[in-house]
């Protein structure tokens, strides 16, 4: 019973990279309720660009908004749905994530016909159990693209229905950015027009390294990239002249101890935006959350530190090996005191006779 909640908790809290709108998760995805559906897969989540987010009421400019019992907590977060891994696809590396915005949900989703168990890994497309973003059903087909943008595919049930899922999106990760030193999650570019190559990240845009020999502005380095200790606000950067005295910005690709094939998470389940590394004594991550701002009705994106201690993975396993324990020495107790009660009775009717 104990191995059971483990692995089934293991199974919903899994590694998500892209979400069916292309988003990118900030918290771990589970298990919820979203537009009155029920048992839906959805998380915060993130488009790499936006730090702001106004909804849509408030953006179609309707008076009513400003009315608590319209302005959902739905309405006031970005947020998609997305499809967990099981444990053994984090363990192999094969993080992934899936989001999307506040969309139409289909109709006529049939809730009474489900699967067991979740996909053998994160959306394996070419295994046949694609994972939907209904707990617990796998896809009837493939997970593709519709008109509007969003990945879905057929579900079990009528007509016959569909719903959303996650594209198969391996997870990446080269190198740091230089100002806030998270992960960049696409590709590294420089816009026409644009000085300096930049990157999207859970925080939105920030420089970095088309390579790592480059500074963000596409120039040679000639030392190593590294904080800038004598700047204010310490950003990676490297010498773009021999004389070493020209800094440019630029991504850090050499993260020594950082882990690349799976997604890491705080132990308040909050994704890393960064790696987990030790500081002053710590495991610590750079994280995000979006932050609700009642007067100005709109949605910020906040970055801060969070512990990524190894508890993170092993909450469940200690609990389950509590769990275990205790029901071991009750069971210890009870046949010490059986055998101590059967020989007391023993030997007192012995003396009888």
């Amino acid at each position: 019973l104990i191995v059971a909640v483990v692995l089934v908790v293991g199974s919903v809290h899994g590694s998500e990279w892209m979400t069916s709108g292309s988003h990118h998760c900030i918290e771990r995805c589970r298990p919820g309720t979203r537009k009155d559906l029920d048992a839906v897969l959805w998380c915060p989540v993130v488009d790499g660009v936006s730090t702001e987010h106004r909804p849509a009421a408030m953006e179609s400019g309707r008076p009513s908004v400003h009315e608590e019992d319209v302005l959902s907590e739905e309405d006031k977060y970005m947020w998609d749905y997305c499809t967990p891994a099981t444990v053994e696809g984090l363990e192999d590396g094969d993080g992934y994530e899936e989001f999307e915005e506040a969309v139409v949900l289909p109709e006529r989703v049939n809730r009474t016909k489900r699967q067991s168990g979740y996909g053998g890994g994160f959306n394996p497309g070419n295994s046949g159990r694609t994972a939907s973003s209904l707990a617990g059903i796998n896809c009837d087909g493939e997970c593709t693209e519709n008109f509007g943008g969003k990945f879905n595919c057929n579900v079990p049930g009528s007509n016959p229905n569909n719903f959303f899922c996650s594209p198969n999106v391996p997870l990446k990760r080269e190198q740091l950015t230089s100002h806030n030193k998270l992960w960049c999650i696409g590709d590294c570019l420089r816009g026409s027009g644009n000085d300096y190559y930049q990157c999207k990240t859970l925080f939105g845009y920030d420089h970095c390294s088309p390579q790592e020999d480059r500074s963000s502005s596409g120039k040679t380095c000639f030392s190593p990239c590294q904080p800038n200790y004598e700047s204010e606000h310490h950003h990676y950067q490297c010498a773009t002249d021999e004389t070493k005295e020209q800094q440019e910005d630029c991504g850090y690709w050499h993260v020594a101890g950082a882990k690349k094939d799976a997604l890491e998470y705080t132990n308040d389940d909050q994704v890393c935006a960064g790696p987990c590394l030790e500081q002053e004594g710590d495991l610590v991550c750079g994280q995000v959350g979006w932050v609700w701002n009642e007067d100005e009705m709109v949605s910020s994106l906040q970055m801060s530190l969070g512990s990524c201690g190894p508890q993170q993975k092993m909450s469940w396993t200690y609990i389950g090996i509590i769990i275990g324990c205790v029901v071991a020495a009750v069971l210890v107790i009870a046949l010490i005191a059986f055998f101590v009660s059967k020989r007391k009775y023993s030997q007192a009717a012995t003396r009888d006779y």
